[in-house]
């Protein structure tokens, strides 16, 4: 494990128990997609990189945050496959949705030609309805705004039965959407 060098980190609460940890890293220090670090006994996952500013995302934990505690490196990352594809289909579970969010900031290029797929119970955002239409999965259409801003279609699966979401786990859902396409598309699963 490695203590990251950075400034007192920022814990704020996010939607359905989720935390998000900001920090400002204090000496150069690189962090790729599937990263986590350790805040006491919680697991964070990078979702946003800027320079040496870093926001982290947590899934709800039972216990207190140790602010004392030092920001520890537990798991190295791995940096983003080179991807030339004509569509790409991106699936993030849980902290995964962390490494997700990271990777469709770079991809944000191919957003036009991809759809992300999401799962967590619960979503660390509030389900909205959908912007951009996806033909293949017409019932579907909870998606996370965010995504959307970013222009990415996506959609969301839920064992918790959340309206307009599908209603079983995003292995599920890909196994549904592959099953009825006859392009060929690169995935990448978080």
């Amino acid at each position: 494990m490695t203590t990251l060098p950075c400034s007192s980190p920022i814990c704020t609460a996010q939607p359905n128990g989720w935390q998000q940890l900001s920090f400002t890293l204090t000496l150069p220090f690189h962090l790729d997609i599937g990263a986590r670090l350790q805040w006491g006994e919680q697991i964070f996952a990078p979702w946003r990189i800027q320079g040496q500013h870093v926001d982290c995302l947590a899934m709800p934990h039972p216990q207190a945050l140790d602010i004392s505690a030092p920001i520890l490196l537990i798991k190295q990352g791995q940096p983003l496959p080179h991807i030339d594809h004509s569509r790409l289909l991106l699936s993030g579970r849980d902290l995964g949705i962390a490494d997700l969010l990271l990777a469709a900031q770079h991809l944000k290029p191919m957003a036009a030609h991809t759809l992300v797929l999401l799962q967590a119970e619960p979503f660390p955002f509030t389900p909205k309805p959908a912007r951009f239409l996806v033909p293949e999965l017409p019932a579907l259409i909870a998606s996370w705004s965010l995504l959307d801003d970013w222009g990415f279609a996506n959609r969301l699966a839920s064992d918790e039965d959340l309206p307009g979401c599908y209603p079983g786990n995003v292995a599920e859902l890909i196994n549904t959407y592959v099953n009825g396409q006859t392009k060929t598309f690169y995935n990448l699963m978080f």
